[in-house]
């Protein structure tokens, strides 16, 4: 307790003091590592390390019960769980096949980790509806001041994706989609194509419109299956599904901590699943190599890269618009600029 208290009084910004507080009651341990608001970060807000680290060292462990899942959901709301049970088997029933096509799409475009224990408690065709239950549950805590509520308040993303989600511009503008509508393209949606594009030259602007019209269609998807039956919000069903992560094919998790560290291709630390740690288990934030005290550290969100080692402009379509993460290729040689990039989702000062 001497320690945390030591901790607490070192970080300046209230913000990032209330949340390390938040981890201590919840059991998560950070004996290596902070986050702080500091313009030495990427991002203007990241993780450090808090000592010199050595590869293979523990500077964070998290309890599984700590991270959001649909599993850890339904425990914590069991009612809400009821109702989303229900809402799944009728979406399960109603659901198209271009529909699943564009689920299947975007459970594979998670980012991936070692993979973790089954969860008993999800339920059938859980993996199909992790972005809408996610939210849900993210929404109830808040709602009833869950010990949640503390860190998902502080879900933040600035980038035009996000900003494109929140002023909701775009469902109030007749045409939406090139190829469904033949009018043309909502002005709202242009200027987010346009403004990724100025972050990120090399990747065609139809490749960007295309990535945007598909976030846009889960987004409208989700509102057209939730709206009126739950609570439900655009904004943070955005946020939600920037900061998940696959662990298996059937399980999806928001992890704190986890989800406060910016991209890099050059990470640093790596994620690990102790199976044996308690009841559940629970996940560790390991160095992946030497690390300086007060050095940000990164994890890899996912690779643009070919089998050749070449940039792949699809595969920086979607680093783009699911992180709003710029990448490029450098002349004729398979290295690619983006490492040490903001992830630009702790950078927003609009709440969830």
């Amino acid at each position: 307790m001497k320690a945390a208290l030591l901790l607490f009084a070192s970080i300046t910004n209230p913000k990032d003091a209330a949340f390390h507080e938040w981890c201590t009651t919840i059991g998560i341990t950070c004996p290596g590592a902070q986050v702080r608001t500091t313009p030495q970060s990427v991002a203007g807000r990241g993780v450090f390390s808090t000592k010199d680290l050595v590869a293979g060292e523990e500077l964070i462990k998290i309890p599984y019960h700590a991270a959001l899942t649909q599993g850890n959901g339904a425990l914590n709301f069991p009612s809400l769980a009821k109702e989303l049970l229900v809402l799944r088997e009728q979406n399960t029933q109603q659901q198209q096949s271009s529909g699943s096509a564009l689920r299947r799409l975007w459970n594979r475009i998670r980012r991936k980790q070692p993979p973790v224990a089954k969860e008993t408690n999800a339920g059938e065709n859980a993996q199909e509806y992790w972005k809408e239950e996610l939210t849900s549950y993210a929404l109830e805590a808040i709602e009833q001041d869950h010990p949640w509520s503390t860190w998902i308040e502080q879900w933040q993303r600035n980038d035009p994706m996000q900003t494109l989600v929140d002023q909701g511009t775009w469902t109030h503008d007749n045409p939406v989609y090139t190829n469904i509508y033949p009018n043309g393209i909502a002005e709202s949606i242009l200027t987010a194509v346009n403004d990724f594009q100025e972050m990120a030259p090399d990747i065609p602007d139809y490749k960007i419109g295309a990535a945007v019209g598909i976030r846009l269609e889960l987004v409208d998807d989700y509102l057209f299956q939730y709206s009126n039956k739950v609570p439900t919000s655009a904004s943070l069903f955005s946020l939600a599904v920037s900061r998940a992560v696959g662990l298996t094919e059937r399980v999806t998790a928001i992890i704190p901590m986890h989800d406060m560290i910016n991209h890099s291709a050059q990470s640093n630390v790596e994620m690990a699943y102790n199976e044996k740690d308690g009841e559940f288990g629970s996940f560790s934030l390991i160095a992946s190599v030497d690390i300086p005290k007060d050095t940000e550290l990164f994890l890899r969100y996912t690779d643009v890269t070919d089998d050749d080692g070449k940039w792949d402009d699809d595969k920086a379509t979607w680093l783009l618009t699911q992180w709003g993460i710029p990448s490029s290729p450098t002349g004729n040689t398979a290295r690619v600029e983006e490492q040490h990039t903001a992830s630009l989702r702790e950078k927003s000062v609009v709440d969830a």
